[in-house]
């Protein structure tokens, strides 16, 4: 579904992302794991077409994505829920979901919302409120759930974690879970490599820019050096 080849993202003449490659198919979670600053939240603006890398190629569904602008990626099924969640604080529950389908017929946007909240009854109960007065949870719950709404093919989650208490934490992930059972393909970035590696198909490890180590999540688990580095082992 997402094949990224050989990207080299630079801030100015920080040379930020080097040669990274990854793959994500169908139906898979795949994580991206790393300390702060290796590059994570990098790579995912970079597919989203935030950034543009210098080399290689970022292809998804088969096509080069490359060159295309961010408002278009969403209608080709590419939804990020970014990094502290950035909902629109003065507008309602509601008004933020709607928001999320801008690239959809409007014949889907209600029954789109009906999963939505049947995914998050809580967002159904807040539905008239301004999400600025939402919990960290909740918002986090309003991101993915504005997400979705896109009907994404692959759904792109950059620290979903971020902020959370601990019982929230493992809330967030049940419904990453429930969602990847669901049928939606996920990518996504955590700095809890523990819980991400967990629930991951496959992970990749991002040192200082580069893929150190990949393979199946729990394989990367039970690494020695993933446990010492990331994991408190």
């Amino acid at each position: 579904m997402l094949k990224v080849n050989n990207i080299n993202v630079y801030y100015g003449a920080i040379h930020a992302i080097k040669d990274v490659s990854f793959e994500v198919n169908d139906g898979e979670i795949v994580t991206l794991i790393g300390a702060n600053g290796a590059g994570k939240s990098t790579t995912l603006q970079t597919i989203s077409g935030l950034l543009r890398s210098r080399t290689g190629s970022i292809e998804f569904m088969g096509k080069d994505i490359g060159s295309v602008p961010p408002d278009k990626l969403v209608a080709h099924g590419l939804a990020q829920v970014p990094e502290g969640r950035r909902v629109f604080l003065q507008m309602t529950v509601e008004e933020n979901l709607e928001m999320g389908a801008f690239t959809q017929p409007a014949s889907t946007i209600a029954p789109n919302m009906e999963k939505v909240y049947a995914q998050f009854p809580r967002l159904k109960e807040r539905r008239r409120q301004v999400a600025g007065t939402l919990s960290g949870g909740e918002q986090q719950m309003l991101a993915m759930g504005r997400a979705l709404m896109s009907n994404p093919k692959l759904l792109m989650l950059d620290e979903p974690s971020m902020g959370l208490a601990p019982i929230l934490v493992e809330q967030i992930f049940d419904i990453i879970k429930q969602l990847h059972q669901a049928g939606t393909t996920i990518l996504l970035v955590e700095q809890n490599a523990q819980m991400a590696l967990s629930v991951a198909d496959r992970g990749y490890v991002l040192e200082t820019g580069r893929v150190t180590l990949s393979g199946p999540g729990k394989e990367l688990l039970a690494d020695e050096a993933v446990k010492k580095a990331y994991l408190g082992g």
